[in-house]
């Protein structure tokens, strides 16, 4: 795959969630506003996000964290063949288990939407003075594709609880945008 159109199609093809585009456009946005120059993404996939992230800014310190070795290997390939990946740190792991001390300016959560609070929480400590912690999928549009009724109720009351969550956090400034892709939070460290 060489083309993002190709990795898009591949994606909805083979149900494999990827940040919308508005999305990825916002971050892009953010990170130059803010001349951040880390970025460290919790949900690989199948590396849509941070190849993008690492073609426009090269020069910044990437690193990604997957734990679906299938999905892993199609990163890695997607990486090469977008010829970034040796701009990207990739750490195939799980989440959840992996420690890291460094400190990144902006940090994108795209994973497991009931681990939300917990990833937040965890990797707040590795958030930059000023950075930001984008948390996409907060509308949940895309799951309720594949998803009973019974299970929507669960994730839309998890959802919920997490907004009221992060809008009681006094140690950011946070934002909800419903209208950028799948809707996102936006929180900047104070």
């Amino acid at each position: 795959m060489h083309e993002l159109i190709e990795l898009e199609n591949y994606a909805t093809e083979n149900h494999i969630p990827i940040a919308r585009q508005k999305t990825v456009e916002y971050m892009i946005s953010h990170f130059k506003k803010y001349k951040y120059n880390s970025f460290f993404e919790i949900g690989t996939a199948i590396g849509y996000t941070t190849l993008i992230m690492a073609k426009v800014f090269p020069k910044a310190r990437i690193v990604t964290i997957e734990h679906d070795l299938e999905r892993a290997v199609i990163a890695k390939e997607n990486f090469k063949d977008f010829e970034v990946e040796n701009n990207i740190q990739f750490i195939i792991d799980d989440a959840t288990l992996f420690q890291t001390d460094e400190m990144f300016d902006l940090i994108f959560i795209d994973a497991a939407k009931k681990k939300n609070q917990f990833f937040l929480d965890k990797f707040a400590r590795n958030l930059n003075q000023g950075g930001t912690i984008i948390v996409d999928n907060m509308n949940l549009t895309d799951l309720w594709i594949k998803i009973n009724v019974k299970k929507r109720e669960k994730y839309n009351q998890i959802n919920k609880e997490f907004k009221e969550y992060i809008t009681s956090l006094k140690e950011f400034d946070v934002s909800i945008y419903d209208d950028i892709g799948d809707g996102i939070a936006v929180l900047i460290k104070k």
